[in-house]
């Protein structure tokens, strides 16, 4: 699993809006980090670790949510929480796929068929599923989400990722 990146700055003593933006800020581009991976769809682990990624975005989101004018706010949670739900469709396949095909070499030949059957139609739906991710993506970006994400972070916060300046841990 992909490890949780460092929040620059944050102290034991930062105000709640300033943990806020900074915690909130850091995990967007966390998650954002693996978009390129996740839309190749070559490595399932970068879809995976995007997903965990956004799940700690909305957990910060809802543990910040006080800092924020709410109306607004559910707005901005609301996009993050339909990426995690994207995300999550397909992870689901890529675990189903990934468990079913580990079964297969100890399977008895005359139960192997109907398992193999599931494995490609689950492959099918997955495919399925890669249009819908990058669709999300391109629309994102259309709207200019992440911009606006930091420029209302910034707003309510004081943080803005041009000075955060998170980074991914050291390998």
């Amino acid at each position: 699993m992909a490890r949780a990146w460092e929040v620059p700055g944050l102290r034991g003593r930062a105000r709640f809006r300033e943990a806020a933006g900074r915690v909130i800020l850091t995990r967007w581009a966390e998650m954002w980090s693996y978009r390129d991976g996740t839309e190749l769809a070559e490595d399932i682990e970068e879809l995976h670790a995007m997903r965990v990624s956004s799940r700690r975005l909305r957990a910060a989101m809802d543990a910040f949510e006080g800092a924020f004018p709410p109306k607004s706010f559910r707005r901005h949670l609301r996009q993050v929480k339909e990426i995690t739900d994207v995300l999550g469709d397909a992870r689901d396949l890529d675990v189903a796929i990934e468990g079913l095909t580990a079964l297969l070499p100890g399977m008895a030949e005359d139960e192997r068929p109907g398992v193999e059957g599931l494995i490609a139609r689950y492959r099918e739906d997955r495919a399925r599923e890669q249009p819908r991710i990058v669709a999300l993506f391109t629309r994102i970006d259309d709207e200019r989400f992440a911009k606006r994400l930091d420029r209302y972070v910034g707003e309510h916060t004081g943080i803005r990722l041009a000075t955060l300046k998170p980074r991914p841990p050291e390998a």
